[in-house]
């Protein structure tokens, strides 16, 4: 549901707009929109991939403390599978994405790659760190006619930049740009991990118990959960000044009533609660595991 907000925000729909009055409200098509798909199905990988790598992380670390070994190995090799095959899967699902918002935000595509300029064929940028003063970008690494392509699936076609956008719709660039490039560098990093776990499983079955192979799942574990927030400050600052795209600006949106910014502290309060409980728990089931599964005695050599 969350998901098919947000998509509804980026493709409104469900609609009729004339006189000043919304008519012909379809909540069906409204949630179904145009974006749902490509959306819900780039969350629902980001959400696998980084739970399934953030989980074997978890036990890696585990394995290297050498505390329940059996258990943590076999627990390892569950969740590192989730997290691989959502991992190889996720650059399918946002080059779908991308070419959509092409379409769709040719804004939102331009500051996330920080496209200043109409190209055609337009270069695509790694890296760098953009000057909106300037509308430069520094620093950068260019692949001459890969937007073009990763946008429209030709080397030669034309990306509209940012100077077709009128300024007062322009995005955040710079905010946009490095949450983008945090993304995608992220994803392509557990990419490599995927293909890493296997050449182990088909060829190097001893990497299972090298300090290396474990360590770099153990510091991996948090850089999913950096990529999905990451993700979502693309989604939600590349879409501005708008609120829901071409409809409502974000400053129309805000609301005068008094006292509802305690309701934004409550809700706020709750959620780090929440975080905290489920934390302590999932640490404290961890621990217990000893008490919780008979174990062998007898624990695996690891080097």
């Amino acid at each position: 549901l969350v998901v098919a907000a947000n998509s509804w925000m980026n493709s409104p729909t469900g609609f009729d707009f004339a006189d000043g009055k919304y008519t012909n409200i379809d909540p069906i098509q409204a949630m179904f929109n145009d974006a749902w798909f490509s959306q819900s199905l780039h969350m629902t990988l980001a959400a696998f991939a980084a739970t399934g790598f953030a989980v074997a992380g978890i036990h890696a670390l585990m394995i290297l403390r050498k505390k329940n070994v059996a258990f943590h190995t076999g627990a390892f090799r569950i969740a590192a599978v989730f997290g691989i095959v959502a991992a190889l899967l996720q650059p399918l699902s946002g080059d779908l994405s991308a070419k959509e918002v092409a379409i769709r935000q040719p804004a939102k595509l331009a500051a996330m790659e920080a496209h200043f300029h109409t190209e055609k064929p337009a270069s695509l940028i790694i890296g760098g760190i953009p000057d909106e003063k300037t509308k430069t970008v520094n620093y950068a690494i260019r692949l001459p006619g890969m937007l073009s392509f990763l946008a429209h699936g030709d080397f030669e076609s034309e990306v509209i930049g940012l100077d077709q956008i009128p300024e007062d719709q322009h995005p955040p660039v710079l905010v946009t740009h490095l949450a983008f490039q945090t993304m995608v560098g992220i994803g392509s990093l557990l990419v490599l991990m995927a293909i890493v776990y296997i050449i182990a499983v088909v060829k190097k079955k001893s990497w299972f118990n090298r300090r290396w192979f474990l360590k770099m799942f153990a510091i991996a574990t948090p850089l999913g959960f950096i990529a999905v927030e990451a993700g979502w400050t693309v989604t939600e600052v590349g879409r501005q000044p708008w609120i829901i795209y071409g409809v409502m600006k974000t400053a129309d949106a805000v609301t005068p009533m008094p006292g509802i910014v305690y309701s934004f502290y409550l809700y706020t309060a709750i959620y780090i609660s929440l975080a905290l409980i489920v934390a302590f728990i999932l640490i404290r089931q961890i621990m217990m595991v000893n008490r919780l599964y008979d174990l062998p005695e007898k624990q695996p050599p690891h080097a």
